[in-house]
């Protein structure tokens, strides 16, 4: 008897203590819903997931894994709903001013270029599917920095209203090598001119004199060789690459990532490789603050992870 009351116990904690954080995890991210049928489905989506999550840490506590989870913008998403949320497109097709990555100088054994003034603050992409677009954009603001000493916030929705010609579906994925040839021919404005707004609309760009660049082409790092892409993201400046976001990303919250079931094929999320360590690439996310380490994400580094080194390629200005 007395063992069945603690259990009824130990169920009312564990049932409060969920229904803490789903007010909390409301609060945070800002969560409503039509209706109370959706909040019940919701809630129980997020009290599953929690579970999970409670479970994969209790391993990275004993040291099992090497990443630990959190609960963010998706902790009432199933999975497939977080999968549908990843795509990208193929690069740029019959690109002419593509080139391929020769490195002239040794990179550094560590390298963050935030140190160096070179990353914009961490952005949100909301529901849209654009991570392509916020990749491209990173690289291309921290070439920038490189050639005029000053950082500027590039837009987003720029590329996603105005480049569906090169290959991009706005909000529905792109590739970051058909952003940069749409630069090329037609320059990019600010985000303070042309903002972000989460959805795909009808091309605001009119007029060049708002332009703040424009790219000469771009360059290509050899395909799976993660030697190459530290040798340009330890020389060059932020990198555009891309990878395949298994699910168990979704929850990612930090430490070093290394998920051994996760394919170097279909690709499906755009980051901005930003630095290194030892042991791990440091990538900044489009996903905004309450995801991963402050919006970024540690790679292990000499796996080619998710593919890191793939598809990966920066603007030439």
């Amino acid at each position: 008897m007395k063992i069945i009351l603690l259990l009824a116990c130990l169920a009312v904690a564990v049932s409060a203590n969920t229904q803490e954080q789903w007010k909390s995890f409301k609060q945070t991210h800002q969560k409503s819903y039509r209706s109370l049928i959706e909040e019940r489905l919701r809630y129980q989506i997020f009290s599953d997931n929690l579970e999970n999550i409670e479970k994969h840490n209790a391993k990275f506590e004993q040291g099992l894994i090497t990443y630990k989870q959190g609960v963010n913008q998706f902790a009432d998403w199933t999975e497939e709903e977080f999968i549908a949320f990843l795509k990208l497109n193929g690069p740029a097709q019959k690109a002419k001013s593509v080139e391929v990555f020769e490195s002239i100088q040794d990179a550094p054994l560590t390298q963050d270029w935030r140190s160096s003034g070179a990353v914009t603050p961490i952005k949100d992409q909301g529901s849209c599917v654009s991570s392509w677009s916020f990749s491209a954009t990173g690289a291309l603001e921290g070439q920038n920095k490189m050639k005029i000493g000053r950082l500027v916030s590039l837009s987003e929705q720029n590329l996603i209203d105005c480049s569906g010609s090169y290959g991009n579906e706005g909000c529905n994925g792109g590739s970051m090598t058909s952003a940069f040839e749409y630069v090329k021919d037609h320059g990019i404005m600010a985000e303070a001119t042309y903002p972000y707004e989460e959805v795909q609309g009808e091309c605001r760009f009119t007029n060049e004199s708002r332009v703040i660049l424009k790219s000469s082409g771009y360059v290509d790092i050899k395909k799976d060789s993660e030697y190459e892409l530290i040798q340009a993201l330890g020389t060059v400046g932020p990198i555009s690459v891309a990878v395949h976001a298994s699910p168990s990303l979704q929850f990612y919250g930090y430490g070093i990532f290394n998920e051994v079931q996760c394919p170097h094929h279909d690709l499906n999320l755009g980051l901005l490789a930003i630095g290194y360590e030892k042991d791990h690439i440091v990538l900044k996310n489009s996903w905004g603050i309450y995801w991963g380490e402050g919006g970024y994400v540690k790679f292990q580094r000499n796996k080619n992870l998710c593919g890191i080194a793939s598809m990966a390629s920066y603007p030439k200005l």
